[in-house]
């Protein structure tokens, strides 16, 4: 794995045709990213970064043998270890001596963060540049679908026209792997990573709406609606 910095390295991602890290390489990358805005941050102290790294290594290889049952291919790998990261963090950040709610808000922080700005540059630059939003990002949530989660994850097409997109995952790998260790707490943390690409959609502008009535974090499913959004022509004329 070439030396380059964690932002060139994400920018070269959202900048390729490919549009994505295969789910191993996606690992590799957070894990990384995740102790680097930890410590550039200075979310914890200095000389607390060596017993996280140590007590975080532990961790992480116990919950592996946990939930190696889960783990049929390599993108199930990728999926898994990065489940755990959040999992093996959170519990490093307990042992440290961190409340719920501190060790909570550093992990979502140190997974959701470093990825964030780029998602969302990356996603609008896509769907400003495209004649038909709608069909650019359906068709980048399909691709996901059997290139990055496979067979693990259960999708279910209730809807798949012209007009709408309704996807239920009907089974989330990293809902099982979260089951599996006992971790459901960390589940809105798992869910909070696709805001990204859900903050760069502008309704007004790409004609489209994104709504997700329910996830694992609050039910047993997961629901995406991808809308198309009628252009204004059926608008009221101002008095």
């Amino acid at each position: 794995m070439k030396r380059i910095s964690v932002k060139q390295s994400y920018k070269k991602f959202y900048d390729s045709d490919k549009g994505s890290f295969d789910p191993l390489d996606s690992f590799y990358w957070a894990e990384r990213a995740f102790l680097e805005f930890l410590q550039k941050n200075e979310l914890i102290a200095k000389d607390e970064v060596e017993t996280f790294s140590a007590t975080y290594k532990l961790r992480f290889e116990e919950a592996k043998e946990k939930v190696s049952h889960l783990i049929r291919n390599e993108m199930d790998k990728g999926n898994v270890y990065f489940t755990l990261i959040a999992v093996a963090s959170y519990e490093a950040f307990l042992e440290m001596g961190k409340s719920k709610e501190e060790a909570m808000v550093l992990t979502d922080k140190c997974l959701n963060m470093p990825t964030r700005a780029f998602v969302i540059e990356g996603t609008r630059k896509m769907l400003d540049s495209s004649s038909d939003p709608f069909k650019s990002i359906v068709k980048a949530s399909k691709d996901r679908e059997a290139s990055f989660f496979g067979e693990s994850f259960d999708f279910e097409r209730l809807v798949d026209n012209e007009f709408g997109y309704i996807l239920h995952v009907r089974k989330c790998l990293f809902h099982l792997v979260l089951k599996t260790l006992g971790r459901q707490e960390l589940q809105p943390s798992l869910c909070r990573l696709d805001l990204g690409w859900i903050n760069a959609i502008d309704p007004g502008k790409h004609h489209m709406t994104f709504v997700r009535p329910v996830t694992f974090a609050t039910g047993n499913i997961c629901q995406m609606w991808f809308i198309r959004k009628e252009k204004e022509i059926l608008k009221d004329h101002e008095s």
